[in-house]
């Protein structure tokens, strides 16, 4: 979750409130029923991820992978000890032009130390194959082991997931006013009632929206659920996804 808080302090600099992003007004998640889901450990911080190819895992740019980061697939718990669970180091990490200052192009991919054995409880996730706007009010839900209450830095120890609004760039670059300036490769979402979104720990991990992959948990308000500011995501556009396909294909990056 520190790593989520390392973008919420982030955020502070950039925003009047000190508005941040993590899962709220979530359930567990039934397990192993995201088996792309990647959990990100670096010294005290944590992030999530999506696998997107045996050894390759997209998070996001400010979850700071390096090589002193774990890498786990096919966690549930956290604390079990559960024989599904798979264990990497960074072979490497790649971030796409990402600015710590506006927490632009929010996205990293991370070669894994080998390949991933798939099996029920570890899949890739597809990348997106279209790149229309999710529209307004399209039900989307995203997954992590983040903070679960407001003004709460406990981390949950299962996997839990929330289903929460797609907000139009329109409507979520006014509510944000001037702090968020370029959202062409963002997206929002927003819970009227504030009680639901993504929160701190949760940041990497993947938003799906009818089924599709389209988004990376970046940032949002602080406290989180914050019915009046929405949570933001970095947006899988073309052109992301013509960078990641170029990263993983590349020759020197193969592994037995």
């Amino acid at each position: 979750m520190l790593c989520w808080i390392s973008a919420c302090l982030l955020a502070s600099l950039l925003l009047p409130n000190g508005e941040c992003s993590d899962i709220i007004g979530g359930r567990e998640a039934a397990p192993h029923s995201r088996p792309y889901m990647a959990l990100l450990k670096t010294g005290r911080s944590q992030c999530a991820g999506t696998l997107i190819k045996a050894d390759w895992v997209l998070t996001a740019a400010h979850c700071k992978v390096n090589s002193s980061t774990t890498i786990k697939l096919g966690v549930h718990s956290i604390k079990a000890d559960d024989t599904y669970v798979q264990k990497f180091k960074v072979l490497r990490s790649i971030r796409y032009n990402y600015d710590e200052k506006t927490v632009d192009n929010d996205i990293e991919l991370v070669q894994l130390s080998y390949k991933a054995k798939l099996t029920k409880a570890v899949k890739i996730l597809p990348l997106p194959n279209e790149f229309n706007d999710v529209k307004d009010g399209t039900l989307c839900n995203t997954a992590g082991w983040g903070t679960t209450q407001k003004n709460n830095t406990q981390l949950s120890d299962k996997l839990m997931e929330v289903e929460l609004p797609a907000l139009s760039r329109k409507k979520c670059a006014a509510m944000w006013k001037t702090s968020v300036k370029k959202l062409s490769n963002k997206m929002c979402t927003l819970d009227a009632s504030g009680m639901k979104a993504a929160c701190g720990g949760d940041s990497g991990g993947p938003l799906i929206c009818e089924k599709m992959f389209r988004g990376i948990v970046s940032f949002g308000p602080k406290p989180c659920a914050n019915p009046k500011i929405p949570g933001v995501y970095t947006f899988l556009t073309k052109e992301y996804i013509d960078w990641i396909e170029k990263e993983i294909n590349k020759k020197t990056n193969a592994i037995n």
